[in-house]
């Protein structure tokens, strides 16, 4: 073999060499879009989980102003009930929202890369804005208890009002001491969060090769 046959072949084990690693890089650009598509359907799924549930949720409390079943008196006794029943709604439209805005980036057709920054943008923002309006209807349902105070008193007297009123001030300490104070685990990244990241970071790596 002259040099000439040497060069030629070498040049046709580069070309195919180049032409496997390409192969290569597409069966894991392949494989990180169906991971980033299961991950995607999961999130919608939970979303729509939390959107029922949150539904239904708000639409017992607004029963609740209808029927009155705990005996209310004063308007101001619906206080609690009012900000419970207003996050639940909150919940259902920013749920809805957030869902419609996952499910605009099309994870299959899309370019990955600017599909993955995209939804991470919109899990991470939602995110936040869920664990304030949790901590919102959580602190609702925690005051809902003064709201039963004058039937208690009427009812029971004074020393079981008294007794309800430290375990409703105990409560709010926890959420206080958790919600501030912790607010590292408060916010913390989520599973789902964690692996589209995940999935980011090895899809640059790829290409940067």
């Amino acid at each position: 073999m002259n040099l000439d046959e040497l060069k030629t072949a070498w040049q046709e084990y580069d070309s195919r060499l180049a032409a496997t690693e390409e192969i290569n890089q597409k069966v894991i650009a392949s494989m990180i879009r169906e991971r980033s598509v299961s991950r995607v359907a999961r999130i919608r799924r939970r979303y729509t989980e939390m959107l029922c549930l949150f539904l239904f949720y708000a639409g017992c409390l607004t029963g609740f102003f209808f029927g009155n079943p705990f005996d209310y008196t004063s308007i101001i006794q619906y206080l609690p009930l009012t900000g419970l029943t207003l996050g639940s709604i909150l919940m259902v439209v920013f749920l809805f929202r957030a869902r419609l805005a996952i499910q605009k980036v099309n994870v299959e057709r899309h370019n990955l890369n600017e599909a993955l920054e995209q939804i991470i943008l919109v899990y991470v923002s939602y995110r936040k804005i869920f664990k304030y309006i949790t901590s919102f209807v959580f602190l609702s349902a925690v005051l809902i208890n003064l709201s039963f105070l004058p039937g208690i008193i009427a009812n029971r007297g004074l020393g079981m009002a008294v007794l309800m009123m430290s375990v409703v001030y105990l409560t709010l300490f926890i959420c206080f001491y958790y919600f501030y104070f912790k607010r590292k685990i408060h916010l913390k990244e989520g599973k789902e969060e964690k692996g589209l990241k995940a999935d980011l970071e090895e899809l640059k790596e790829l290409k940067s090769q």
